[in-house]
C-alpha cells in the first residue's frame, strides 16, 4: 500500500461513517457562468463559458456558526478528449501575515461578506506556478454563515466573485468573474454530489503542484467516495 492511500484511510472510513464527504458535506449546487478578464494567453488558460459550481462549510456545521468556506467550480473542456477542468478555494489568510501562508492556511470566517478564498496549492502551467484566489463581492449579511443566506443570493441576482492570480511569489491581478445564478434543484441532485476533483480534473498543461501532494489529495477524494460507497452499499 503506498504512502498516499494509507494517509487516506481516515477520509474513507469518515466518509463511510458520515455516508458523505467527510470535508464540505453540505453546500449550495448551482449553475452559472465565468468571464475571462485577463488577456489571451496571459496566464491560466480559464476561458470564458458555463460552469457548475457550489458554495459550502468545510465541517458543515449547522446553521450560520462560523466555518471554513468553500468554493469549487467546473468548466468543460474545450478539449473533448480531456476531463472538466474543476477548480476548488477555501477560505485562508492571516490579515497582515507574510504572502504565503495567506495563501496556504485556512481560516475560518464568521460571514460570507467580503470573504477571501485560496487554492492552497499552486498550479503549474507553463513552466510557471500560478495561485488562484476569489474573493466575493457580492452583497451579503454582515454576520452569519448560513448557507441560505447563498441561496436567497443566488435566487435574487447571483453571487458573483471576482477570480485573480499570480505567478510565483508576485501580486494578483485580474483573471476572471465568476457568476453563479441558477440554484440546481435537490430533486436533480438528491445527494449533492458532484465530485469535483481537481487532483484529477485539470485543463491539459495544467496540474497541481507539487505532485506529490497532488498524488495524496488525488487519492484522498477517491477514498472518500469509496467510504461514501461502502456505507450506501451496506444500508
Amino acid at each position: 500500500m503506498r504512502a498516499s492511500e494509507i494517509a487516506a484511510l481516515p477520509i474513507r472510513l469518515g466518509a463511510a461513517v458520515r455516508a458523505r464527504r467527510l470535508f464540505h458535506p453540505v453546500g449550495v449546487l448551482a449553475n452559472g457562468g465565468v468571464e475571462r478578464l485577463a488577456a489571451a494567453g496571459d496566464g491560466l488558460p480559464i476561458a470564458s463559458g458555463p460552469v457548475t459550481g457550489r458554495v459550502s462549510k468545510a465541517l458543515g456545521v449547522p446553521g450560520d456558526l462560523p466555518d471554513v468556506a468553500g468554493l469549487a467550480w467546473r468548466m468543460p473542456s474545450t478539449d473533448t478528449r480531456s476531463r472538466p477542468w474543476d477548480v476548488l478555494l477555501a477560505t485562508a489568510g492571516l490579515g497582515g501575515a507574510s504572502v504565503l501562508p495567506n495563501r496556504l492556511l485556512l481560516r475560518p470566517v464568521t460571514s460570507w461578506s467580503n470573504t477571501l478564498f485560496s487554492s492552497l496549492m499552486p498550479l503549474r502551467h507553463d513552466g510557471e506556478l500560478w495561485w488562484v484566489r476569489a474573493r466575493l463581492t457580492t452583497e451579503m449579511p454582515a454576520s452569519g454563515l448560513s448557507l441560505d443566506s447563498v441561496v436567497d443570493r443566488i435566487a435574487h441576482g447571483g453571487l458573483k466573485f471576482d477570480i485573480e492570480q499570480a505567478c510565483g511569489t508576485g501580486s494578483f491581478g485580474p483573471l476572471a468573474r465568476l457568476n453563479l445564478n441558477e440554484v440546481i434543484p435537490a430533486a436533480e441532485h438528491p445527494d449533492d454530489d458532484v465530485a469535483f476533483d481537481p487532483a484529477r480534473n485539470s485543463a491539459p498543461g495544467v496540474e497541481l503542484w507539487p505532485g506529490w501532494l497532488r498524488r495524496v489529495r488525488r487519492q484522498a477524494y477517491d477514498s472518500s467516495r469509496e467510504g461514501r460507497d461502502a456505507r450506501g452499499a451496506s444500508s
